[in-house]
């Protein structure tokens, strides 16, 4: 039997479309909920043949505490732990634990979530558009699952035995955010493997508890102190997601466009000497490194301010200085938020399906482009929610 863990922190109505969508989508299971001090508290509706508790807690504990309540509770051997701002899909908990046959740990994809686990999906506006466009992605996807380090927990299933092995979840890390990180981090600690099962998508509203907590614990206050605990305990790369990439150097590798932000050990190239890079250089006018030489190219903040004309170029040059292989990583303002036009030192614009033009090899052909990459990873990170700023994050490496 699988026990579905909700914890709820007011947002009654929400709650009860969440738990609305599991009654309606899932069999053989319970359905734990777990009132943080709502006001006024959450009362569990009608969920037919499942059987539903309510544990009450008089004021918010915070979600490591609500949580690690509920998964002692729970009378199944998987647990699938589930934020009350999510809605799921068809067959959700199925793929979800068909994927514990290869992991320890999974995660579905969704729309709303940091890292590798936020997909773009065919468009929709309501419930049935979802349930039809999640359809359609799981039948291209089938059983295409990926290795990564952590999965985010507004939706993560794994086996209560784990949960008895490893130890519970972090509840010094209140009100929430990185327990689950510690969590998989301890699993892989002990040999087990951690893993998004593509093919699973749910829709996710994202953050409102915390939205709801920021007057009295601003976010970014949380988020730097519990960064602090992780890096004192897992390293400075803990919050890297994927299985067998650094951001750090490797070998001989540059930062295009650093300006103040320069990055050690690694070649720190701007056009601007008042920067102070290591290398004075005008990328438009080529790289002062021999052919597949360079094993990582950064670019943060830096595609955009090539001008159009010169784009293609720029692209083929990094591609030509990298080896086989060799990775380039950059991060630029989206066209499907408002940063890509704000700022009017840009010059040039971009989205995910730009990408295309470097790794797809019709396109490429049809322009003659000779940059050549594989897309290891490529994500929209909303990076400023108030002024609805974007950038597309992407994880390259030269094909050659």
């Amino acid at each position: 039997m699988i026990s579905v863990v909700i914890p709820t922190w007011n947002q009654n109505d929400m709650t009860l479309e969440c738990v609305t969508a599991v009654r309606q989508h899932t069999t053989d299971c319970e359905i734990i909920l777990v009132d943080n001090g709502s006001d006024p508290p959450f009362t569990a509706p009608y969920t037919g043949f499942i059987e539903t508790t309510v544990i009450r807690n008089a004021e918010n504990r915070g979600f490591p505490v609500a949580i690690n309540q509920g998964i002692r509770a729970a009378k199944g051997d998987v647990v699938i732990l589930l934020n009350n701002d999510v809605v799921v899909t068809p067959k959700w908990a199925d793929r979800l634990v068909a994927g514990l046959g290869e992991y320890a740990i999974v995660g579905p994809t969704t729309n709303y979530a940091m890292g590798l686990q936020r997909v773009q999906i065919a468009p929709y506006e309501n419930e049935t558009g979802l349930n039809a466009a999640v359809g359609d992605w799981a039948e291209n996807w089938g059983g295409h699952t990926k290795e990564v380090r952590w999965v985010i927990g507004f939706c993560m299933a794994f086996r209560k035995s784990l949960f008895d092995r490893i130890g519970a979840f972090d509840e010094t890390l209140w009100p929430c955010c990185g327990e689950e990180i510690d969590f998989c981090l301890r699993a892989r600690e002990g040999e087990e493997r951690v893993g998004i099962v593509t093919a699973c998508y749910v829709h996710h509203i994202g953050s409102v508890t915390f939205g709801s907590l920021n007057n009295d614990h601003p976010y970014a206050e949380i988020v730097d102190r519990n960064n602090k605990y992780l890096v004192s305990k897992w390293g400075e790369d803990w919050n890297e997601q994927e299985v067998g990439f650094t951001r750090k150097a490797t070998g001989a590798s540059i930062n295009l466009g650093c300006g103040r932000r320069h990055l050690e050990g690694f070649v720190n190239i701007d056009n601007r000497p008042e920067m102070e890079p290591d290398l004075v250089c005008d990328v438009t006018k080529g790289l002062p490194y021999a052919d597949g030489t360079i094993d990582l190219v950064r670019a943060d903040d830096f595609l955009e301010h090539i001008p159009i004309g010169s784009v293609i170029p720029v692209m083929n040059e990094i591609w030509r200085v990298l080896k086989p292989r060799g990775i380039f990583e950059s991060m630029t303002p989206s066209t499907d938020g408002r940063g890509a036009f704000q700022d009017p030192t840009h010059v040039s614009f971009w989205n995910r399906n730009s990408w295309d033009y470097y790794s797809n090899p019709k396109t490429r052909d049809l322009y003659g482009i000779k940059a050549d990459f594989d897309i290891d990873s490529i994500e929209d990170i909303e990076t400023d929610r108030d002024n609805l700023v974007v950038h597309t994050h992407v994880i390259a490496r030269a094909r050659k």
